[in-house]
């Protein structure tokens, strides 16, 4: 079978994505500049996100954020919003869904993100364990705040999409991805050939149709279709160049 040219099939598709991570990459620009007080990135679940999220962040911000992931409490929220308050500073919250489906963690966001002159944070329980981490019971917030979630793409139940929702009455929300396996693959093929995705993970140009070809031909039996799909097929393929093919319809695909 003849290896297909996705670069070629899907290169409208690639215009429209260009667009939406370029739109990504100018507000975290400004996030970084300390003009944007705080940004929504919101997508399906391993699409590049984080990825693209964090490497703009090094061109824009180099040094001067921080990346919170999964389960955040809520002392560590504060604790990290007040290292960082200061303008210039950015704080990434990726996933912490547990941090906006609790009510005062809702409220310390809601706070920082908000369009007020002045961005006030409360700790509003007792304050025993701030005062040995040498934490204010209040403090301003000048820095800025990147929010990456799936909420609404196949991740949060219906709470989490409606608290979501609160916030981005305050922020700006750029989507980076569509839902369904077609558009997925299209999203994939897009990281891998025009952001270099295998490329970086040592795939020789003349490998990667056949890698996603085999994504192509059996998305509908993989476990997942995502961007870890692709390093994890990517792992098997450096691992036995002339097996992989069989080793990863026993590793990748549904039993």
């Amino acid at each position: 079978m003849a290896t297909r040219n996705y670069a070629k099939e899907f290169s409208e598709e690639f215009k429209h994505l260009d667009a939406r991570f370029k739109g990504v990459e100018t507000f975290v620009k400004q996030v970084g500049a300390g003009k944007v007080r705080s940004l929504i990135v919101n997508g399906h679940p391993g699409i590049g996100k984080t990825h693209s999220v964090t490497k703009f962040l090094e061109t824009h911000a180099k040094g001067n954020y921080t990346v919170l992931q999964g389960r955040v409490t809520l002392l560590s929220l504060y604790a990290t919003l007040f290292a960082f308050k200061n303008k210039g500073k950015v704080v990434v919250l990726d996933d912490v869904d547990s941090v906006f489906s609790d009510v005062q963690g809702l409220n310390i966001l809601k706070a920082v993100m908000d369009t007020t002159a002045k961005r006030q944070v409360h700790w509003l329980s007792a304050g025993g364990r701030l005062n040995t981490m040498g934490l204010p019971d209040s403090f301003i917030f000048n820095g800025g705040v990147i929010l990456i979630s799936n909420v609404g793409f196949g991740g949060g139940s219906g709470k989490l999409v409606s608290h979501l929702t609160a916030l981005k009455d305050r922020s700006y929300c750029v989507p980076v991805a569509d839902s369904g396996q077609d558009s997925l693959f299209k999203q994939i093929c897009y990281m891998v050939l025009k952001r270099n995705l295998m490329t970086d993970l040592k795939v020789p140009k003349k490998d990667q149709m056949m890698l996603l070809q085999f994504i192509d031909e059996n998305k509908d039996q993989l476990n997942t279709v995502s961007l870890r799909t692709v390093v994890n097929l990517v792992n098997i393929y450096n691992i036995d160049k002339a097996n992989w093919r069989e080793m990863a319809t026993v590793g990748l695909l549904k039993v």
